[in-house]
């Protein structure tokens, strides 16, 4: 099919997009520029071209404008990187000198038994997609425990709690005993959640410090944003949580308000000082309140490791083994957690994959990973390259993906798995027919005793699958969509935990604001003076209840949290009596109360596996429940039935792997998006997102696109840059 390259299509603002949270400005901006790189619409100007793949260049598409101060950090890293490319790099041949309870030289390749057993001085691996990475940690953990390290001397920090869980669970399993559980495994947030409490009085902070979700930071702005009387009347003010964004953006990368604002949302140019005061009068309320927001964790322990050197010095004595599983995904201040406890022993590994760095949106910067051998000029650089999840074919297809970016380590997976597949890219006339055909394939895998819940459809946003899930539905497929609404996010959850989160820390003022609002009588104004009174009296008094309107209500609400607040109430015990209060307040402003209720039923059920309600918030807070609504097999089915397959963003995707993956929408414009079409770093991580994407298949590997994709009276047409980059023997194209 033909159209004119004029008419170059965009993809519509959605602010729910992860990593698309630009300005509505920035965008109307990139709409602009890709205008003008077509030219006019006048027909003088129009030029027809075949938007067929085989018939395309790279040279057919528009060239993304890149800065000064861009290309110079570009030769910079290049810089880096080349003085790693230029050591020759060949597996050393490693010899044990002792016999082990594990087998390692038997169950580890020659890339893998050198990270494990390279214990000492500082290591870079650079394990790519599916090469076993953390089958190296495992090991690597279990060698230096047999080589009569002290466990606890071992930090594990890992990007999930459940990562950590494994990777020690199966520790003990290898080494048949329980000393992998001396091990600090876990989360950068959970370690600074332990070690802030832990020394918190040498820190000169508050133990019993609870910690507020984004929502809850979002809330808080709102509060002070209010008490500040900051309106805008002439031009509409960002919402709460844009705010929030913003403040966690600025620290998570040590900018200012202002330099994020320039950066990244130049449509909000004329709030700077009004969201940097903001910024100030919200870090303020959070320390008379004890509050710390995810942010406040890795900052204060940055903080102090940086300024209290009696602190910093007890921690690089106390964890002298440093291990980071999936380094390319830290931020800043957690670069620099790691660098100031791994100072003194200098005992520090790194794991990670550059190509797969894809979180930019959430603060990780690409940089750190590429960066380490300039902070540690003699590390011993490792790479993994033999694939151990895909067959050749689609390894020979992925790896051109990246060889084609402009920055990165440069690696080349193989695999032992033979196939004689080859990946499928096919084009259809619009979303119908594509839809039509993903599904028609669905039910192919299914004939061929291919399980659905071992095929994936994987998105760069949702609107791309829009009509493959009608069709799923129109043929009773079931199917889970990952990626809705978190358990944790539910309102009446978040009320529930709020009520702990007071008998915990009664100076909890964000907790208070929440549970007030249901009282009657009781608007912004009252609450604020309640919350006064509590802190500055450690409590409310009888006389002080009796006085107001709203007495009822806050008399039985402080008798609740005392009843529940005595020692000898268990925490199961204490969310029965918050039910027991909160039921009635459910029932008389949500219609299905009673279907809201089986959720408290689940926190009883979860609270009943701890002792301790400070463990159970924060753990709560920093690792939430996975079940959420958008896990809901749709449409339901019985369970005698197929397990679902999985409909997901590529963001949700990283770190699975499927025998099948579908990628469809591969249009240029969607994959990229057009919002990464004005900065080549941005594009950079798009072409990264796609890699990811592609290299979660094991078998079969099939990307799609319509002819077109209408919007705004405009239209995209061109397959994706990254597709006419790979060699057209790399795939099948219909």
């Amino acid at each position: 099919m033909i159209f004119p390259v004029d008419n170059y299509g965009i993809e519509p603002f959605d602010k729910d997009s992860s990593n698309d949270d630009k300005s509505e400005q920035s965008f109307l901006d990139s709409i602009e520029s890709i205008a003008l790189s077509h030219k006019s619409n006048s027909p003088e100007n129009t030029v027809i071209r075949n938007t067929e793949l085989p018939y395309l260049s790279v040279e057919d598409y528009p060239e993304i404008e890149s800065t000064e101060n861009t290309d110079k950090k570009i030769n910079e890293l290049k810089s880096i990187i080349a003085t790693i490319e230029n050591r020759s790099y060949i597996p050393s041949e490693v010899r044990l000198g002792k016999t082990f309870r594990i087998d390692y030289e038997r169950e580890l390749n020659k890339a893998q038994l050198e990270a494990v057993t390279t214990i000492r001085g500082p290591v870079l691996v650079i394990a790519g997609a599916g090469s076993g990475k953390t089958r190296v940690i495992v090991h690597r953990v279990a060698f230096m425990i047999e080589n009569g390290i002290d466990p606890g001397e071992i930090l594990l920090l890992t990007f999930t709690r459940k990562a950590a869980r494994e990777m020690l669970g199966r520790v003990q399993q290898l080494l048949k005993d329980n000393s992998a559980g001396k091990v600090f495994g876990g989360t950068f947030h959970s370690f600074s959640n332990y070690i802030l409490r832990k020394y918190s009085n040498l820190l000169g902070i508050a133990s019993d410090f609870t910690i507020i979700d984004e929502e809850d930071s979002a809330d808080t702005i709102d509060l002070i944003r209010s008490e500040l009387k900051i309106e805008k009347k002439e031009k509409a003010f960002p919402r709460k949580n844009r705010i929030q964004e913003i403040i966690s953006s600025a620290r998570n990368r040590n900018l200012t308000i202002g330099q994020v604002i320039e950066n990244e949302f130049s449509g909000l140019k004329d709030f700077i000082a009004d969201i940097d005061l903001i910024y100030r009068g919200y870090s303020k309320y959070k320390k008379i309140c004890r509050i710390f927001d995810y942010d406040d964790l890795m900052d204060v322990l940055r903080d102090s490791l940086r300024d209290n050197p009696l602190f910093r010095s007890r921690m690089q004595k106390e964890y002298r083994y440093i291990m980071v599983d999936e380094y390319q995904d830290t931020n800043v201040v957690q670069k620099e957690i790691v660098e100031y406890l791994s100072e003194g022993s200098r005992n520090i590994l790194v794991v990670g994959d550059d190509s797969q760095s894809i979180y930019s949106f959430r603060g990780a910067n690409y940089e750190n990973i590429l960066r380490f051998p300039q902070k540690y000029p003699d590390c011993r650089v490792i790479k993994i390259e033999e694939n151990y999840r895909s067959n050749q074919k689609i390894l020979d297809f992925t790896n051109e993906i990246i060889l084609n970016a402009k920055l990165g380590y440069k690696k080349r997976l193989y695999s032992k798995i033979e196939y004689v597949g080859i990946p499928e890219v096919r084009k259809f006339y619009d979303q119908q027919a594509e839809a039509e055909f993903v599904v028609d394939r669905i039910l192919e895998y299914r004939e061929k005793g291919i399980a659905l819940n071992q095929v994936a459809i994987l998105v760069r946003a949702f609107w791309h699958a829009r009509y493959i899930e009608v069709e799923l539905n129109k043929r009773s497929i079931p199917y889970v969509a990952v990626g809705g609404l978190k358990f944790n996010e539910r309102k009446h959850v978040k009320d529930v935990i709020s009520y702990l989160r007071i008998i915990q820390n009664p100076y909890d003022a964000v907790a208070w604001h929440r549970v007030l609002k249901y009282l009657p009588g009781v608007g912004t104004v009252t609450a604020k003076r309640i919350i006064e009174k509590i802190q500055t009296e450690k409590g409310i008094d009888a006389d002080y209840i009796e006085k107001n309107k709203y007495a009822d209500g806050l008399k039985s609400l402080t008798a609740m949290i005392s009843r529940a607040k005595e020692n000898s109430v268990t925490i199961p015990g204490k969310i029965e009596f918050i039910k027991e209060y909160y039921t009635p307040l459910l029932q008389a402003r949500e219609y299905d109360y009673q279907v809201r209720l089986l959720d408290i039923n689940v926190l009883i059920d979860l609270a009943s596996k701890y002792n301790s309600l400070e463990k159970f918030l924060t753990e709560f807070a920093l690792d939430p429940p996975s079940r959420n609504f958008g896990t809901k097999t749709i449409p339901l089915i019985d369970e005698s039935e197929d397990a679902p397959l999985t409909v997901s963003t590529i963001h949700s995707a990283k770190g699975l792997e499927w025998h099948s993956v579908i990628i469809p929408h591969a249009l240029d414009g969607l994959i990229p998006s057009v919002r990464s079409l004005k900065n080549i770093e941005e594009n950079e991580e798009e072409r990264r997102l796609f890699y990811v994407a592609c290299s979660r298949a094991k078998q079969d590997l099939l990307i799609t696109m319509p002819s077109y994709v209408t919007i705004y009276n405009a239209f995209l047409s061109y397959p994706s840059r990254f597709l006419v980059e790979i060699s057209r023997d790399k795939f099948h194209y219909k």
